[in-house]
């Protein structure tokens, strides 16, 4: 597992945070202000890896976050660790949709009950899920046509991981137990 260790209140650490969690990467986020163990944990990256942490000394910076790959390896480097992480991320179903569904909601219940390999993207939440639905949307008539017609949203909708685009529920709750 790559660990992240940093602040829930630093900027930086805030930002690495969305991508962790709009993207679902396996990164484990151990929040300094939680924990004295992660403190420790910190301090012992920190003294142990002079180099890297020289520039932060001299600006008088805490030098968060800072990134623990799974082959040992330290790094500051936000997105060598993202790239690290998308490469053990296991496929899995993506559905768009929101908490404001009742149709969501109850897909969710099944996929929770089952642990069924599926990524939930609110797109009432996150602007740039409501963006990625939105284009989803408009690039596929053969599924949107109709339920453009009815007035509908046309939510939840999947994203199977071969990139196949469905808003049949059965379709794709059956190809997450098949990644299961």
């Amino acid at each position: 597992m790559i660990i992240m260790v940093g602040n829930h209140i630093c900027k930086d650490c805030v930002a690495a945070m969305e991508v962790i969690n709009r993207e679902h990467l396996p990164i484990e986020f151990h929040d300094m202000e939680k924990a004295l163990d992660y403190v420790k944990e910190f301090l012992s990256i920190r003294e142990g890896n002079p180099d890297l942490f020289e520039e932060c000394r001299k600006e008088n910076q805490i030098g968060i976050p800072v990134f623990v790959l799974e082959d040992g390896k330290v790094t500051k480097d936000c997105e060598e660790a993202f790239e690290a992480a998308r490469k053990k991320k296991k496929p899995a179903v993506t559905m768009m949709g929101t908490y404001l569904c009742k149709a969501c909601r109850a897909k969710l219940e099944i996929i929770r009950e089952e642990g069924l390999p599926v990524e939930f993207h609110d797109i009432v939440e996150n602007l740039d899920d409501m963006r990625a639905y939105l284009k989803i949307r408009e690039g596929n008539p053969q599924i949107y046509d109709k339920i453009r017609e009815e007035g509908r949203v046309g939510i939840p909708v999947f994203v199977l991981p071969d990139g196949t685009i469905t808003a049949d529920s059965a379709e794709a709750l059956e190809a997450a137990r098949k990644l299961k």
